[in-house]
């Protein structure tokens, strides 16, 4: 092999690596387009979901304000179908008070752990029982109610629930009965302990 098949074979080596380079960086591309048109398309399809989160509250408002209804003005500026409460001012909400408006306790955990461990004077309704229960077992759709379980899932499922029903004062427990620093009462240590209460309890009035 002479020198010029020698520069000739080493130049056929060196173009064939280039294009293979161009051929790997292009397919790359190629790939980065099409996860970038899969993420735009995935984000376009739950686009409408979105928007339906966002009306919805605004939706069901409006029919409470149209019934006469009293909804209130942070959960129409925060497009939320009910208000968070945390344990200190739920706590507070639930001392006795002279005066003071009636809140309903309502407990959506299992029997069992509301045996065990609950608000004094708290009503119980398992969400699963929820649907069936509430026209019979709630107060009036414009009193308070305090929904709370054991984290706070289970009752923002019956919060969310109840508002659709045109609940308009409903209020979840953050971080449920397991962040409850307040009084309770049931038999979690063997000895039922019992404090008096009743399903209604006094409160503040809070807008």
């Amino acid at each position: 092999m002479n020198s010029l098949e020698f520069i000739g074979g080493v130049l056929s080596l060196c173009i064939a690596s280039a294009a293979l380079w161009s051929v790997r960086r292009l397919h790359q591309e190629l790939l980065r387009l099409k996860r970038g048109q899969y993420d735009l398309e995935q984000k376009m399809r739950a686009f409408p979901g979105k928007i339906e989160s966002v009306i919805e509250p605004l939706r069901i408002q409006m029919a409470l304000l149209a019934q006469g209804q009293r909804v209130s003005d942070t959960l129409i500026r925060n497009g939320q179908l009910y208000h968070e409460i945390s344990d200190a001012d739920a706590a507070q909400w639930l001392m006795p008070s002279s005066s003071s408006s009636n809140i309903f306790v309502l407990d959506v955990r299992t029997k069992g752990e509301y045996a065990k461990r609950r608000i004094p004077g708290a009503t119980l309704i398992p969400v699963e029982d929820l649907e069936i229960r509430y026209q019979l077992e709630l107060p009036n759709k414009s009193e308070k109610v305090l929904v709370y379980c054991a984290g706070g899932d289970r009752s923002r499922l019956a919060c969310d629930f109840l508002s659709r029903q045109n609940y308009s004062n409903i209020y979840l427990l953050k971080n449920g009965l397991q962040g409850w620093t307040g009084p309770v009462e049931g038999d979690s240590n063997g000895a039922l302990i019992q404090i008096s209460s009743k399903s209604r309890v006094s409160s503040p009035s809070v807008e």
